[in-house]
């Protein structure tokens, strides 16, 4: 049971002290969570703790106890009073009642007429959490009752009166899924994380995934559609991509917002097309092609630039392939078996030229296994686009030792810019994960750890600088989110920024 939060305001100690002592707190669920001695420091202390109960005399040293009680009443505060009072002038009790003060008690304080107020003030409080709960709760049901109605456009729960609250001038619908597959209790976690970006916003409507297994469904009323795009970009990117975000076409009356929920949800059922954007919406999904004419065409394009190691070409065919491939009437599993038909095709025609043991160490079975396990065509793309790129670097490349000098040399130059591997790829004129693997050879590390590393090493120096505040060492260094800065920070140092900084101080 959650303890209720008890302030004592007397200005004699021994009374404070007296009935701290006399009351079983605990076993009546109250707890004291401060003291005062004189008005003014009641005041403040009611309006910082926020107890549920105070307990204050009636006279004490400036600020009366009544007087305490209006000027916190005025503030806001709306918790129970009792009175204590060495006096016994019906005025106090007819001035205290007429705030709400639950009680009058006179001093000496007698210890079972006590007790019997805060239980009573106890209960009363209980009561009126449990009234409110339940009002909550009925409200927020019958809300989403109507939401879920409207979504789907369930004509025999709406009514003009249901509406009376849905006045805007427009309305979008999203519907948010996981973007991988996880077990139940990571979604639920997910979702849950979602839901509590969501209930911080105003004029928003949430399902939760009830509504439907798996996904939330959102309602934005009157939100402008790059407001939605911003928030939503920065909810997945805090979420670390976890979020797959479909957005529907906005549209103009509650009528119509089943139009725009079958929008998102169209787009939802191509998540395998459109599943690496994170976020989208009938504009920015990748506009149609006319697919099934140009895909043998491309396919066989693939081996002549694996042979020939024209990487861009054949980054650039891939890329073709994925656009025609969105642009077909082809099912994920058709897709997954024209990809892993064209990989099998290339494989017999480089063993043939390089043979089967070096084409087996980047074409088996794993590889053909993972391909068909994926659940976006982008990432299925992008497997095929680093396996090859590599495969043909290695077998039919250049030599790179002058190349990991400039790319370690560009790195040291410019760690405090956002770097990616897949910017110092294409600025090089490698495959990503052939850069990488030979950028491991070299270094002895990864790029990511590589970079991290020199980030932090740096952060290091300027922090004993004292110059600086933590956040803006974070920036310095390249690091744009200030609780990833500091999770990396720990990582490699043991200890936090704030406090590396205060140890060199001291120092």
């Amino acid at each position: 049971m959650i303890m209720l939060k008890v302030l004592l305001a007397d200005d004699e100690p021994n009374v404070r002290h007296g009935v701290k002592m006399m009351i079983p707190w605990e076993e009546l669920g109250l707890e004291v969570i401060g003291e005062a001695e004189d008005g003014d420091e009641g005041l403040s202390k009611i309006l910082s703790l926020n107890p549920d109960i105070v307990i204050a005399d009636v006279k004490m040293p400036g600020m009366s106890g009544i007087k305490m009680i209006e000027a916190a009443k005025k503030n806001g505060y709306g918790g129970k009073c009792l009175i204590l009072s060495g006096y016994s002038d019906f005025t106090y009790a007819k001035e205290a009642m007429s705030l709400g003060v639950k009680g009058f008690i006179l001093k000496p304080v007698d210890e079972d007429e006590l007790i019997e107020a805060l239980k009573a003030v106890r209960d009363e409080i209980h009561t009126d959490k449990k009234n409110r709960s339940a009002i909550r709760k009925g409200s927020k049901y019958m809300n989403e009752q109507l939401v879920r109605a409207l979504l789907l456009g369930d004509d025999n729960f709406i009514n003009q009166s249901s509406l009376s609250s849905y006045c805007y001038d427009h309305y979008d619908a999203a519907i948010i899924s996981p973007a991988e597959d996880m077990d139940q209790d990571e979604k639920s976690v997910l979702l849950e994380s979602v839901k509590n970006r969501l209930d911080s916003c105003s004029d928003v409507d949430i399902l939760s995934p009830e509504f439907r297994s798996g996904i939330t469904a959102v309602l934005f009323k009157g939100w402008k559609r790059k407001k939605i795009l911003d928030f939503f970009a920065e909810l997945n990117k805090d979420l670390f991509g976890k979020i797959f975000v479909t957005i529907g076409n906005t549209v103009a009356s509650p009528e119509d917002i089943r139009i725009s929920y079958l929008d998102a949800d169209n787009l939802l059922k191509n998540r395998f097309m459109y599943l690496h954007q994170g976020v989208v919406t009938s504009e920015t999904a990748d506009d149609e092609s006319d697919g099934d004419g140009q895909i043998n065409d491309i396919v066989g394009k693939l081996y002549a630039y694996v042979e020939i190691n024209d990487t861009e070409k054949l980054g650039e065919t891939l890329e073709n392939l994925r656009q025609a491939l969105c642009g077909s009437s082809y099912t994920p599993e058709r897709i997954k078996v024209l990809c892993i038909t064209a990989v099998m095709d290339i494989k017999s025609r480089l063993t043939k030229n390089i043979g089967d043991k070096k084409t087996e160490q980047f074409i088996n079975n794993e590889f053909i296994a993972k391909l068909g396990e994926t659940s976006s065509l982008f990432d299925i793309i992008e497997m095929l686009k680093n396996m090859l790129c590599e495969l043909s670097c290695t077998h039919f490349g250049r030599t790179t030792k002058s190349t990991m000098e400039r790319v370690v040399q560009y790195i040291q130059s410019n760690y405090s810019r956002e770097l990616r591997l897949e910017q110092l790829a294409n600025i090089f004129g490698y495959n990503s994960a052939y850069l990488g693997k030979v950028f491991h050879q070299y270094t002895g590390e990864n790029f990511n750890n590589y970079l991290d590393r020199i980030r932090i090493t740096e952060a290091k120096r300027l922090l004993l600088l004292n110059e600086y505040k933590v956040y803006e060492v974070a920036e310095m260094v390249g690091y744009s989110n200030i609780n990833y800065f500091h999770n990396k920070f720990k990582k490699y140092v043991g200890i936090s920024p704030l406090s590396f900084k205060r140890q060199g101080n001291v120092i």
